[in-house]
């Protein structure tokens, strides 16, 4: 049994998936396997998965129809057979000493998660590549129960830059098995976080290594309408209050003031959402009064927090039913969105 299974999700990632594999397969760690999960590609992403497992025992490829990212993650812990498990993006690779510095600091420090910094990266990286900057990575630490509890796990109500992704860590595949009841209100927007904030309740000890062993690829944008976002920013909020409820009864009021204040900036990206649909100006208003009927996007216009975080014009919007003021607002995000995005999509092609 290999001490490291890395869990590869894939749908159509094309030739980028030659240099996530390639890294992997060059780890200086070789006590690992590798799950190739394919989530119902329609280009050459099979064929390039096959190819490697014909070349490497240690690969293992799972063939599934398209699911989404929830299951297909899934799909790669339920067939890992290592006590500890390792995400890895299809577009994204790592560093050679990844597996090998993460899996010894964890049997070293004895805990349950060791997480690393990453780099963000255009293209392949050769000439854009910028390190995350949170406080977080400034030194190596570990974290208690408590600490995890009290630090980590709160970050996220408050927006705090501790890393939700579920890649750049190695966890005890005990933790993966054991949690995710809260995916089963998630579409897609925040299955990251919210996976990672029932793990983190359940974690005993975690590892912070400065030192970036992730290379994140950003970039290669598309503008592509969100069905669901505005219910997952909703069942998102309800599901951190149903934490806080449970865990957090000295910190209430803080607490719902962070996620307020995240669900309303979340709203922004609802209505930047709608502008990326096919939807005419009279059906995006309707969308848009739906949205701002909604009983928990009321209740977080009028806490506390919010009052003070937001502007009066914007909070007044929601709560009189401005939908001319609202709509303006997300044509001008989309407007600028566009040309960014543009930006990116040209830098990412050529770097």
């Amino acid at each position: 049994m290999s001490k490291v299974s890395i869990v590869v999700p894939i749908y159509n990632t094309g030739e980028k998936l030659h240099k996530c594999i390639k890294s992997i397969l060059s780890q200086t760690f070789k006590d690992f396997e590798l799950i190739l999960v394919n989530d119902g590609s329609t280009d050459k992403s099979l064929t390039i998965c096959k190819k490697y497992q014909q070349q490497d025992k240690r690969i293992t490829v799972i063939n599934k129809k398209n699911e989404g990212s929830i299951p297909t993650r899934r799909k790669g812990v339920e067939a890992a057979k290592s006590k500890y498990v390792m995400f890895v993006d299809a577009d994204d690779w790592i560093d050679a000493k990844a597996i090998e510095t993460l899996y010894e600091e964890a049997v070293k420090n004895n805990v349950d998660i060791t997480v690393c910094n990453m780099y963000r990266v255009l293209g392949n990286g050769i000439l854009i590549k910028k390190k995350v900057e949170s406080w977080y990575f400034h030194e190596n630490k570990i974290y208690n129960e408590e600490e995890i509890k009290r630090d980590l796990v709160t970050a996220y109500f408050h927006g705090h830059p501790f890393p939700s992704s579920l890649c750049a860590k190695l966890y005890k595949r005990e933790l993966l098995e054991e949690s995710g009841k809260y995916l089963k209100k998630i579409r897609f927007l925040g299955d990251d976080l919210f996976y990672n904030m029932e793990i983190l309740l359940k974690t005993r000890g975690l590892k912070v290594i400065g030192k970036p062993f992730y290379y994140y690829r950003y970039g290669g944008f598309t503008s592509k309408y969100q069905p669901y976002l505005f219910d997952d920013m909703v069942n998102g909020y309800l599901i951190q209050e149903e934490i806080i409820e449970e865990y957090y009864h000295n910190t209430t009021e803080k607490n719902y003031n962070g996620i307020s204040i995240m669900l309303l900036n979340t709203f922004k990206a609802c209505l930047l959402n709608v502008f990326n649909s096919n939807f005419n100006e009279f059906e995006i208003k309707n969308l848009i009064q739906f949205y701002i009927s909604n009983n928990t996007v009321i209740k977080c216009v009028s806490n506390g927090g919010a009052i003070k975080f937001f502007p009066k014009e914007y909070l007044n919007a929601i709560r009189n039913k401005d939908t001319e003021y609202l709509y303006h607002l997300g044509e001008s995000m989309y407007k600028r969105a566009r040309i960014r995005k543009s930006l990116i999509n040209i830098l990412s092609k050529i770097c």
